[in-house]
């Protein structure tokens, strides 16, 4: 049986960081001044009534390239850099064949103070995006320090997308990673 520990217990401020709202103001201010980020903006707004296949296989390319240079942003953020310093990166992959033969990639970020220690609390991450865009690799920086200021092992599974794969399949590939 598992037991669980209350892993949230810092209460929360109300505050943010200036670091943060820095990187905020410079992403809305590329979306602002961007004309292809306009452009973008504006045809996904057109995309969105639509319910044809070709309009959604658009939409969604357009909503990942979207998300794409702002979740770059945020694992490049220099404010995050000590998770990766202070964890041990792992990884494995748990076979599935519920929708087709398919090794389910799992990163595992261990801190460094944690490595010898055999009882240690885990904390199984399915990443956003709405199972339609971004990756374990999305989220990895935010998850080691995480990993570090929670003193747990995280689990970031790296599922399958929608719509190429139809769900509950990528649903199932998170489960199965958190069965295994």
């Amino acid at each position: 049986r598992v037991v669980s520990k209350n892993l949230l217990n810092s209460k929360l401020t109300g505050e943010m960081d200036e670091e943060v709202k820095a990187m905020e103001m410079q992403f809305e201010e590329m979306m602002k001044s961007s004309p292809e980020a306009k452009e973008m903006e504006r045809r996904m707004k057109e995309l969105e009534v639509k319910h044809d296949d070709e309009s959604n296989k658009e939409y969604i390319k357009l909503f990942r390239a979207a998300t794409e240079p702002f979740m770059k942003s945020f694992g490049e953020n220099e404010a995050l850099k000590y998770g990766g310093e202070q964890t041990t990166m792992t990884c494995f992959e748990v076979p599935t064949s519920h929708d087709g033969e398919f090794d389910v990639p799992v990163e595992v970020y261990t801190p460094k103070d944690l490595e010898n220690e055999t009882k240690r609390a885990a904390y199984v991450y399915a990443h956003g995006g709405g199972a339609v865009a971004c990756s374990a690799a999305d989220v990895r920086a935010g998850l080691q320090c995480g990993a570090v200021d929670l003193g747990v092992v995280v689990f970031n599974v790296d599922y399958r997308l929608a719509p190429e794969t139809k769900c509950p399949n990528n649903i199932k590939d998170f489960y199965k990673a958190i069965k295994f």
